[in-house]
């Protein structure tokens, strides 16, 4: 829920139609009754972006300047100031917020973003460089201050857990390399082991083989002798014949 567009301005309204700096008119509902009435304001995001602002911030000076308690829920955008204002009240509210908080003291444009040094919220503008302090008497910038330190927090904590993360996975990384590294030696090792075992057996076979080979040889020349014998002894006996037949 979106309310009319209007010319971004401070407690001075800008008139000109054709003005470049837009936001929406505030659009708020009142909720509950007696000592539990509030009031919800809908497009507390959309103006926010509008004035280059947070919304819990605005939101904030609602409380500040009306006495009262609020309260904003990031996770569903939801922002809620204690007790029931209607929304001229509070359109009224966010021109003052402008007039202090978002337009440059010197050209009176809303293009400032704050710079936030030792304790001090300056107003620095992209329109025409002006630095100028802003009002810091004023109970939203107590506010400023702290989301400021604990955004400072937030992000060096992201970028410490980022940097852990990180040495996580090179560590993790070496860890797998060191791992398929050792894999690869016991796997080489092994093949080694293969390798070398089949040079044994094919030693063995060789071994094996020569000595079938001498044990052939030695019988073949046995049967040789003993086919010699033989030979040797038959002729013996034919000559004994012969002597015997010339008696």
């Amino acid at each position: 829920m979106s309310g009319r567009s209007i010319n971004i301005s401070g407690i001075n309204p800008v008139e000109d139609p054709s003005y470049r700096y837009k936001m929406p008119s505030v659009v708020g509902k009142i909720e509950g009754k007696g000592n539990g009435i509030k009031t919800v304001i809908f497009n507390i995001s959309d103006l926010a972006l509008s004035l280059h602002r947070e919304p819990a911030e605005l939101n904030k000076f609602f409380g500040c300047e009306m006495g009262a308690q609020t309260t904003y829920n990031e996770a569903d955008d939801r922002a809620v100031v204690n007790g029931a204002h209607m929304d001229p009240e509070l359109q009224q509210c966010v021109h003052k917020y402008v007039e202090k908080f978002v337009l440059c003291p010197e050209c009176g444009l809303p293009e400032t973003a704050y710079s936030i040094k030792q304790g001090c919220i300056w107003h620095r503008c992209a329109a025409c460089g002006a630095k100028e302090m802003v009002d810091m008497n004023h109970k939203l910038c107590t506010f400023i201050l702290s989301q400021d330190k604990k955004n400072k927090k937030d992000k060096a904590k992201a970028k410490k857990d980022k940097a852990k993360k990180a040495e996580e996975e090179d560590s993790s990384d070496k860890t797998d390399k060191e791992k398929k590294k050792k894999k690869k030696k016991s796997k080489d090792s092994d093949d080694e082991k293969k390798d070398k075992k089949k040079k044994d057996k094919k030693k063995k076979d060789k071994k094996k083989s020569k000595k079938k080979d001498r044990d052939s040889d030695g019988s073949l020349a046995d049967g040789m002798d003993d086919l010699s014998v033989g030979s040797d002894v038959a002729d013996d006996e034919g000559v004994m014949s012969e002597y015997c037949l010339i008696v």
